[in-house]
């Protein structure tokens, strides 16, 4: 259903001069409608916008009930509650600007997403982005979120003299040159169809055209190991659709068949490279592809007194540079997201008898509860060697059974140094398996993997997402 204004069928009244005129009036209104103005302002402010809508074509009084603008404002603010001191410019009201972005409020509000291909269309790497609205144009955009190694050092370190740290400083930013999304107002009003695909005004970057697609969810009850899924298992969702089309999903089984029942976690953009004249006959068509985007939900990356580690962050990967990752903090005794068979315990890797593994200052159980925990890194963006979607690594337990030392040297000194378990394989992600690493936690927004095997040392720092949101 569009939210268009429907035709007034409203009952035709007899004319008030008339002396049974009133009787009339009252006898033909429901009971919703004899309320005071203010109860039934109330009463309609718990509706949602297609209820809302829909309630414009029932009677008058109704229609001019639901045509309150502030009730449309709800709609906006939730949506985007990061805008500050948000009005509906440059619409003329607020339910004209609702209208006019719906039913794309979900890519806003979602924030921030991941792909299963990067732009260049590489299935190992996948991209990042920040969906956001920008109040001065009154659309919604979509960039991608990249970052590069930025200004590093060299120093030493004294409790492993022969390992060489380069310090991390990123610069992440968002690729505003190309956009992957942007949704002007009244684009879905001009094909209204859930099934369609909408054309895109992305600025077509080097003859680069892109359509939107929506997505309908796939019922966990149809979903099999041997299907190919996006997002992965390993990654929280709450949706999950397919990720594999002979046709690159054209057929109508891949999208909804009603706005109703559309998923409001994924996406799809269709691109191509189109030569000559843009958008005529002449025009040729080259290089077809298709990505499709999930989200996260919130609570998986947003941090807390109890899981002060979780959230979206950015690593280190030297010569494959900079890499997303999403790090989600769990139980111990709760079931990992996916099938590990290649695990390992981490305590078979250490030979507690050393003396540098053993823990020089004790943590008691229940001493610190946000260092408790198992901690998962899973690459949101990845390399020709791990690709996106897999664990990076993953620390078992971050409490003290897990708990090797409190760093004393200068460059990590009171940081804790946990067991951990870090993922590599050859390139096409061939022979994997997980190796000896120790975790050290720096600060809750700087983590740092000392790679045993390979006498190595991957800082991470934490992504703050929600400073991307701003768009001036």
């Amino acid at each position: 259903m569009a939210l268009s204004d429907p035709p007034d069928r409203s009952p035709a009244l007899p004319h008030m001069d008339s002396p049974i005129a009133p009787i009339m009036v009252y006898a033909t209104l429901s009971p919703l409608q004899v309320l005071p103005a203010e109860i039934i302002y109330e009463i309609l402010s718990f509706l949602p916008p297609l209820s809302l809508a829909s309630l414009t074509s029932t009677s008058k009084l109704m229609r001019a009930h639901a045509l309150t603008d502030s009730l449309w404002s709800r709609f906006v603010r939730e949506n985007v509650p990061y805008v500050p001191n948000l009005d509906h410019y440059p619409a003329e009201s607020w339910r004209e600007l609702y209208i006019g972005l719906h039913p794309y409020w979900f890519l806003a509000r979602n924030k921030i997403w991941f792909s299963d291909k990067a732009h260049s269309g590489s299935t190992m790497t996948g991209n990042v982005a920040i969906m956001r609205y920008d109040p001065r144009r009154g659309c919604i955009e979509g960039l991608r979120l990249v970052a590069k190694h930025g200004i590093h050092s060299f120093e030493s370190w004294d409790w492993a003299p022969e390992v060489i740290i380069h310090t991390f400083n990123p610069d992440v930013t968002l690729f505003v040159d190309d956009p992957i999304v942007k949704i002007d107002s009244g684009c879905y009003a001009q094909h209204n169809s859930a099934k369609e695909e909408i054309l895109m005004n992305t600025g077509y970057s080097r003859g680069v055209r892109s359509m939107i697609s929506l997505c309908h969810g796939l019922a966990p009850d149809l979903q099999s190991n041997a299907m190919a899924l996006w997002p992965p298992r390993i990654i929280p969702a709450r949706e999950r659709v397919r990720n594999e089309s002979r046709h690159l999903f054209r057929g109508e089984g891949h999208r909804p068949s009603t706005l109703s029942n559309a998923s409001e976690n994924t996406f799809r953009i269709r691109k191509w490279v189109e030569f000559g004249g843009m958008g005529t006959p002449l025009g040729v068509h080259i290089g077809e592809d298709v990505m499709t985007f999930s989200t996260v939900p919130e609570e998986y990356y947003t941090a807390t007194k109890e899981k002060p580690w979780q959230g979206i962050w950015v690593g280190d990967y030297s010569g494959h540079g900079c890499e997303f990752l999403l790090l989600i903090q769990r139980a111990v005794e709760d079931p990992p997201v996916a099938p590990l068979s290649s695990f390992e315990s981490p305590l078979r890797h250490h030979n507690d008898s050393n003396p540098e593994y053993r823990p020089i200052m004790p943590v008691k159980e229940g001493e610190d509860g946000s260092c408790a925990g198992r901690l998962e890194a899973i690459k949101l963006t990845g390399d020709p060697n791990v690709p996106r979607g897999e664990f990076t690594w993953v620390a078992e337990d971050i409490g003290p059974a897990g708990l090797l030392r409190i760093a004393s040297e200068k460059i990590f000194r009171g940081a804790r140094v946990v067991r951990s378990l870090g993922h590599m394989a050859a390139r096409g992600f061939r022979n994997d398996k997980f190796i000896p690493a120790q975790l050290i936690m720096v600060d809750q927004d700087t983590l740092a993997q000392y790679w045993e095997d390979f006498g190595h040392v991957s800082f991470y720092r934490r992504v703050k997402v929600d400073s991307y949101l701003r768009t001036f």
